[in-house]
């Protein structure tokens, strides 16, 4: 039996338009993760009347954002005739830009309504240069991204960037670090040494574009959420790790980004309060300084220096040796992997979610990590919570930072406006 799935009922809207941007968005969302879906049983899933299902319907149909395709086989009953039509989303009505700020890099995607990339681009992001001069690069990488897809996809540049023009929403920013997302301001990027810069401001005026922003971990949870392996379950917790380490909460469809923005902080979570190695953050012992993926590279350089230094790419090159069984190798990730699953079971007791996926490094070294993350993590969580919760690989792989940004882009100017 199908049941109405709930987003954010807390933030319906008192006016005759908020609470019909509101019906919109709980109607596209249930579209999105029951389509091919008819109107009787949107209205059913969305807790709606017939006549508001229908006359929202009418609307995404003439702009062009819904179309008709085939029968609703779900619908169907016995005895009542054919079943009924069914409806789902265009997915190139619509576009965005999504932008991923890591360390080293930015990675962009134009996607579809479903998140599909349609083309993608990076550019380094350099450690000596100010936030004004990468995120100018970061700016002309996404102009030419969106007038290169235009040409391909229409014949000739102008005509083909005005058509792309025509259907791109805005611009979703993951950015490292603590993010205001009502100001569009990167408050602090420790690992990119960036302080109060305007993100929002800046990427909106040099794009000429609607730009959206928040942590690029939080992003990767709600693409989990709307796209990936959470898009049916009620709360979910993303865990990244790369060359720092977070997580994004999200709980009944909505992410929860805490008083200050900072939800989601494990990466400095004190695990090894005393002794413990300096994070960057100021702090010892953070969770950040015993998985992140410098901290595995120098571990492993110390268990046999030769497999670090004899690649360019060290973490791939210990990963690769430890599932050809290098004994020393294997050890050592076992041991990094007890104190993730201590903080997981730490995030169980307070979150108690029904799903955790791990992403960056961790999902790349997923086969060898999650066994003893997940004995840990059960056997150290309060009671019986660490074996309600099931611990997956993340979904979308090395285009996490990328879907997840363009995920809020969509969330944003997509799912919470009524589609222009």
């Amino acid at each position: 039996m199908e049941h109405p799935t709930p987003f954010g009922i807390a933030r319906a809207g008192t006016t005759i338009l908020s609470v019909r941007a509101y019906n919109q968005r709980v109607l596209l969302l249930n579209l999105l993760r029951h389509q091919p879906v008819s109107r009787i049983r949107l209205a059913r899933l969305c807790g709606l009347s017939a006549t508001t299902v229908t006359n929202l319907v009418a609307d995404l149909l003439a702009r062009g954002v819904v179309r008709e395709a085939g029968t609703d086989l779900a619908a169907a009953r016995p005895g009542a005739g054919r079943p009924p039509q069914a409806l789902q989303l265009v997915p190139d009505s619509r576009l965005v830009l999504g932008v991923h700020i890591g360390v080293r890099r930015a990675r962009l995607a134009l996607c579809d309504v479903s998140a599909q990339p349609l083309a993608g681009c990076e550019t380094p992001l350099v450690a000596h240069e100010s936030a004004s001069q990468n995120l100018a690069r970061i700016a002309a990488a996404a102009s030419a991204l969106i007038g290169r897809t235009g040409e391909a996809g229409d014949g000739g540049r102008e005509n083909g960037a005005h058509e792309i023009g025509g259907r791109l929403l805005g611009v979703g920013v993951g950015a490292s670090g603590l993010t205001d997302v009502e100001t569009g301001i990167n408050v602090f990027a420790p690992n990119l040494s960036w302080r109060n810069v305007a993100l929002r401001d800046i990427l909106s005026e040099q794009l000429r574009l609607p730009v959206t922003v928040d942590n690029n971990v939080r992003c990767m949870a709600l693409a989990e959420s709307l796209y990936g392996a959470g898009r049916n379950v009620r709360s979910l917790v993303y865990v990244y790790g790369r060359m720092a380490v977070g997580a994004g909460l999200v709980v009944d469809g909505e992410l929860y980004r805490g008083a200050g923005f900072g939800a989601g902080e494990i990466g400095h979570w004190t695990m090894v309060p005393r002794g413990g190695k300096r994070c960057r953050c100021g702090n010892h012992g953070c969770l950040e300084t015993l998985i992140s993926e410098p901290v595995l590279v120098e571990r492993a350089r110390q268990v046999d220096p030769y497999v670090v230094e004899q690649s360019e790419q060290p973490l791939q090159a210990v990963l690769a040796a430890a599932r050809r069984g290098h004994a020393g190798l294997r050890a050592m990730l076992a041991e990094q992997a007890f104190y993730l699953g201590i903080a997981l079971a730490n995030l169980v007791n307070v979150v108690n979610p029904h799903l955790i996926l791990l992403g960056g490094l961790l999902w790349e070294a997923f086969d060898l990590l999650h066994r003893d993350v997940e004995t840990a993590m059960r056997r150290h969580a309060f009671g019986d919570l660490g074996a309600k919760v099931t611990l997956l690989p993340a979904t979308f792989g090395e285009q996490a930072g990328e879907i997840g940004a363009a995920a809020l882009a969509l969330d944003h100017f997509f799912f919470r406006r009524p589609a222009a």
